[in-house]
């Protein structure tokens, strides 16, 4: 431990000393404070606090994401190169300690000008005082089969549909059920007018009971908004009145007040009756949500920091590996691509969701950025930004397992690796 630390500490001044630490934190402040006056909002607080979380914040993340990345890539590959970890390895210290403590160390540092922006939110112009004493809430889906068992059930009636292209019956069961899967998201619900629809919901009982509970409801476009959407949503004793024309998201408040006039609805689930004119279309997936009070702002901007800063050492942990097993050029280049990969891979596959139409090399692509899709999904399927200026709850359980897996298990098995390749990297090639 004792060669740990001190490889952790000539890293910490190394930093310092090169001002990378200093204009990290000019860079991501300046960047914070700039950014409100670049990106403009709808005018309200809510929104200018709203673009400050994703553009002001995010961006300062993305900064020190990328500027770690490549330090880290250069940190090991710039040693071997000018024959200085030879030195270091004079001294009795293992290869693993040497890559975990630079992967330490620049996750320190990322972490602490991340903090230093975090404090300094509530400054931050627009963003206003009583921002970190703002409540959060779990957002509860409608408990409904997996996208993949509803494509699985989908599949024969599909197949026998005579509507259904001649091109998709000849296609390979695996792509038509990952077909089926991608749509599946996006099933529609028609209500009709005058007509009740019920959604079920895990703890829905207990939830009923929360004060402060609420049901957001997306609308598909903003053609379908400007038709009169008016009903009623019921909670157990709880309801709620929906009237709107023109918003695309509406945050429905219930209360007990509202059900005592009527009959209450089911302790298990949320009940719309269409009182309308017309037919009303949603998705359940994305459409519906129940909004379950949770804790404050500030507790909530704890765990995306955690989620945040875990991200930056699985990030740092790669490129450190990548600098013991390449040299600098090349190993900054595979960072970035994999980093621009993991980012553009979701939305390449949401683009070309089967290999009906494509050629033979589209459908290699395909396969790699499914591949590459799959690899990055534990990093990139995380939006602790996104649900933090929405003010959705960053879970506790997702953020404990997130600092377990990105934080401890993946950074060790990299350094692990790393250690294994730097005695076979000495000579500097």
């Amino acid at each position: 431990m004792i060669g740990f630390a001190k490889v952790f500490w000539l890293e910490i001044v190394s930093l310092v000393r090169s001002k990378t630490l200093v204009m990290l934190a000019v860079a991501s402040v300046a960047w914070m404070f700039a950014a409100p006056f670049i990106a403009k909002g709808d005018g309200t607080a809510d929104g200018a606090r709203e673009m400050f979380v994703r553009y002001s914040l995010g961006g300062a993340f993305a900064i020190l994401l990328v500027s770690l990345l490549a330090a880290a890539t250069g940190s090991l590959a710039r040693e071997r190169a000018a024959k200085r970890l030879q030195l270091t390895m004079v001294r009795p210290v293992n290869h693993m300690l040497v890559a975990l403590a630079k992967t330490a160390a620049l996750t320190l540092s990322g972490a602490s000008v991340l903090a230093l922006c975090c404090i300094l939110m509530p400054f931050a112009p627009g963003v206003g005082d009583g921002v970190l004493g703002r409540q959060c809430s779990h957002v509860l889906k409608p408990r409904l089969p997996s996208p993949r068992d509803e494509a699985r059930d989908m599949y024969d009636a599909y197949m026998a549909d005579p509507e259904t292209p001649a091109a998709v019956k000849k296609a390979k069961k695996s792509v038509v059920l990952r077909l089926l899967e991608n749509r599946a998201v996006d099933h529609y619900q028609t209500i009709a007018t005058n007509d009740t629809v019920t959604w079920r919901f895990a703890s829905a009982g207990t939830a009923a009971e929360a004060k402060g509970l609420a049901v957001r409801i997306r609308f598909t476009n903003q053609f379908d908004v400007r038709q009169d959407v008016r009903g009623e949503l019921r909670i157990g004793p709880l309801s709620g009145v929906v009237s709107n024309i023109t918003k695309a998201v509406v945050t429905v408040p219930l209360s007990r007040r509202a059900a005592e006039a009527g009959v209450a609805g089911a302790a298990d689930g949320l009940s719309f009756s269409n009182k309308g004119s017309s037919a009303l279309m949603l998705r359940p997936r994305k459409d519906i949500d129940l909004l379950v009070p949770a804790d404050s702002f500030a507790w909530n901007l704890a765990r995306a920091y955690l989620e945040l800063v875990s991200i930056l050492a699985i990030a740092v942990a790669f490129g450190v590996f990548l600098g013991a097993s390449l040299g600098r050029p090349v190993a900054l280049f595979v960072a970035i691509v994999t980093l621009v990969v993991g980012e553009i891979s979701p939305s390449v596959i949401e683009q070309y969701p089967d290999e009906l139409e494509t050629s033979v090399a589209d459908r290699i692509g395909l396969v790699l950025t499914r591949f590459a899709a799959e690899v990055t999904r534990p990093v990139a399927a995380l939006q602790p930004l996104g649900r933090l200026a929405s003010d959705e709850c960053v879970e506790p359980g997702e953020t404990a397992r997130v600092v377990l897996l990105d934080f401890v298990a993946v950074p060790l098995a990299l350094a692990l690796l790393a250690g294994l390749v730097l005695p076979r990297k000495q000579d500097g090639l």
